[in-house]
């Protein structure tokens, strides 16, 4: 995997991370502050998520835009608090917005939001960011 950091993919991400802050606020009555300790809430609003999913999973479309939003702000939660870079990381040909950790770890925190929303609990995001900082967390 190839990693190239993107200061448009940058930008692109700290304002869908804004969006996802007056998101929360205006339809959770939650405040994200950008601590590791905020990433529970957004587990909880994707776990609200899955209790109005049983009228059918919304459309693709909205599935990517809560993946860009809620994905952003993990990823800029994470850089924020323990540094890296959004980019583009390549692997067999496709390219796809993603964080390189100041380790070098590489994820992809939009894809991920998206496979909660589909998949359900087993996709936990607090688990996934808990994972992301290592076992010294």
């Amino acid at each position: 995997m190839d990693f190239a950091e993107d200061a448009k993919v940058q930008q692109v991400a700290e304002a869908y991370a804004l969006d996802a802050i007056a998101f929360a606020r205006k339809n959770f009555k939650v405040e994200l502050d950008f601590s590791d300790a905020s990433i529970a809430q957004i587990e909880s609003m994707m776990e609200n998520f899955d209790r109005n999913a049983t009228r059918g999973l919304p459309r693709a479309e909205v599935l990517a835009q809560f993946g860009k939003m809620f994905g952003s702000y993990i990823g800029e939660v994470y850089r924020k608090n323990h540094g890296g870079s959004w980019g583009m990381i390549t692997n067999e040909g496709s390219s796809i917005p993603g964080v390189q950790g100041a380790d070098g770890t590489l994820f992809w925190p939009w894809a991920r939001v998206e496979n909660r929303m589909r998949q359900g609990p087993q996709e936990n995001i607090l688990d996934y960011y808990l994972y992301l900082l290592g076992p010294a967390q």
